[in-house]
């Protein structure tokens, strides 16, 4: 009796198993699904508003970061008492290119003794919130407090 040529049962089905895989996981890629962009974005705006926060303690002077609607740029002041950010505070890079992540735009001012404030000369205490937004729909709320510094 000769041994019939194919594949069998099990390797059907563990091929149609992968291609379900990938369809799952590629299918949102190409159809421009940019969730884990919008969330990946919001992670680095609170890692960079808590570097800042952290940096201005640390280095007793004032940081300045800019929340733009792709990307977020931190300044320092090239010596303590400045009225101004002056100096780039890293390299690292706080920026989305993904299409449709936005988020709201702020000036905040981190002083040398960890609140964050509205204005280079620390008089107004800033509060309030950094909108992440995917298209039209808000998707992460990142929320400051100046009395004290705290970020989340």
């Amino acid at each position: 009796m000769r041994r019939a040529a194919g594949f069998t049962m099990v390797e059907l089905i563990v091929v149609m198993v992968l291609i379900g895989v990938l369809a799952a996981i590629g299918v949102p890629r190409l159809m421009g699904d940019n969730g884990v962009a919008a969330a990946v974005f919001g992670d680095e705006v609170v890692s960079a508003l808590r570097t800042a926060q952290k940096s201005a303690v640390a280095k007793r002077r004032l940081v300045c970061a800019t929340v733009g609607s792709t990307a977020v740029t931190l300044r320092v002041a090239a010596q303590a008492g400045a009225a101004g950010c002056d100096t780039d505070l890293d390299a690292a890079s706080y920026k989305t290119d993904a299409s449709g992540v936005a988020a709201s735009t702020h000036a905040l001012f981190f002083q040398p003794n960890g609140t964050i404030t509205l204005d280079a000369a620390g008089t107004q205490q800033a509060s309030g919130s950094v909108a992440i937004r995917l298209d039209t729909r808000t998707v992460r709320s990142i929320a400051f407090e100046g009395s004290t510094g705290y970020v989340q």
